[in-house]
C-alpha cells in the first residue's frame, strides 16, 4: 500500500477584521475571552475529505510551522505565546456539525420565563453551576438539564458550532461580565459566524450551504493533553477549513489552568 500524502501547513497572515475590530474587542475584553481567545491561520496543502480528519489533525500538530506559529494561551504568563516544539504521540478529532444557514436557529429564545421581546434576560436566583455563578435565565438554560428551557434545544443541535460559539460568548472567561441583554451575544455571534465560516451555493436547488468543515481537536503525550489544555467544556481547539481557498483557521481557547 502506498503510503498517504501527508497535510502540510503554511502560516497565512490572514486578516480577521471582524475578530479585530475595537467594539467586538471591547465586547471580548468585558467577557474575559480578549486575552485568552486565539485565532490563527495556516494553509493547507492537499483537498481534505471526512474520513482523513484524524490524519489531517495529527499532521497539523506535528507540522514544524504549526508548532513555530500556532498562538496559545499561557496560564503562569497571562497572555498568548508561540506553542513550540512537543512531541505529539496521540490526537484526538471529532468532527463539529456546522448546518445553520441563518440566525432565525436563536428566535426561540425570545419566550416567558427566557428572554423577553425587546432583548432582555429573565434573572434567576444565584446560583453556582458547573463552577458558573448562574443569575440569569439564558446561563441556565446553556448550562442545566434542570433549567425550565434546557429543551429549547436538542442535543444535536446544542452541537451545531454556531451554538458552541454563542455559548462561547455568553459563558465567557473566569472573570466574565455578563450582559443584561442578548443583542450583543446574538451580533457578535452572527458577526463571527459569517467571518469564519464560507458558504457556497448549491448548483441544483440554488440553496446556500455550508462549505466549511469544522474539527474538534487536542494534541497529547500519553495521559498529558498538550493542546488545548484542561478538560473545561470552555476549553478547546477547532479547525476550521475553508476548502475552497484550503485555508485553516485556529481557534482556540483556555478556560482554566494550563500545563504551564
Amino acid at each position: 500500500m502506498a503510503e498517504r500524502k501527508k497535510f502540510k501547513f503554511t502560516p497565512v497572515d490572514k486578516k480577521y477584521l471582524t475578530f479585530n475590530s475595537k467594539d467586538v474587542r471591547t465586547d471580548m475584553t468585558r467577557w474575559d475571552l480578549a486575552n485568552r481567545l486565539s485565532l490563527t491561520s495556516f494553509s493547507y496543502s492537499e483537498h481534505f475529505k471526512d474520513y482523513q480528519a484524524k490524519d489531517f489533525v495529527m499532521d497539523f500538530f506535528t507540522d514544524p510551522n504549526v508548532q513555530q506559529s500556532l498562538k496559545v494561551f499561557s496560564s503562569s504568563r497571562q497572555e498568548l505565546v508561540t506553542w513550540g516544539s512537543h512531541e505529539v504521540k496521540e490526537v484526538q478529532s471529532e468532527l463539529v456539525p456546522c448546518s445553520i444557514t441563518s440566525m432565525d436557529f436563536f428566535d426561540r429564545l425570545t419566550r416567558p420565563g427566557l428572554v423577553r421581546d425587546m432583548g432582555a434576560i429573565y434573572k434567576c436566583l444565584d446560583e453556582d453551576i458547573d463552577g458558573f455563578l448562574v443569575a440569569d435565565e439564558l446561563h441556565k438554560m446553556i448550562l442545566s438539564e434542570e433549567s425550565d428551557h434546557w429543551d429549547v434545544y436538542g442535543e444535536e443541535e446544542r452541537s451545531e458550532f454556531l451554538f458552541l460559539l454563542f455559548k462561547l460568548l455568553v459563558l465567557g472567561g473566569p472573570v466574565c461580565q455578563y450582559d443584561d441583554g442578548i443583542e450583543r451575544y446574538l451580533e457578535v455571534s452572527k458577526a463571527l459566524y459569517k467571518e469564519f465560516i464560507t458558504v457556497q451555493k448549491n448548483a441544483e436547488t440554488k440553496a446556500i450551504e455550508i462549505a466549511s468543515r469544522v474539527l474538534k481537536a487536542s494534541a497529547w503525550d500519553g495521559e498529558i493533553c498538550w493542546f488545548p489544555g484542561d478538560d473545561h467544556h470552555q476549553t478547546f481547539c477547532y479547525l476550521i477549513l475553508n476548502p475552497i481557498s484550503r485555508i485553516c483557521t485556529v481557534i482556540s481557547h483556555d478556560f482554566g489552568k494550563g500545563i504551564w
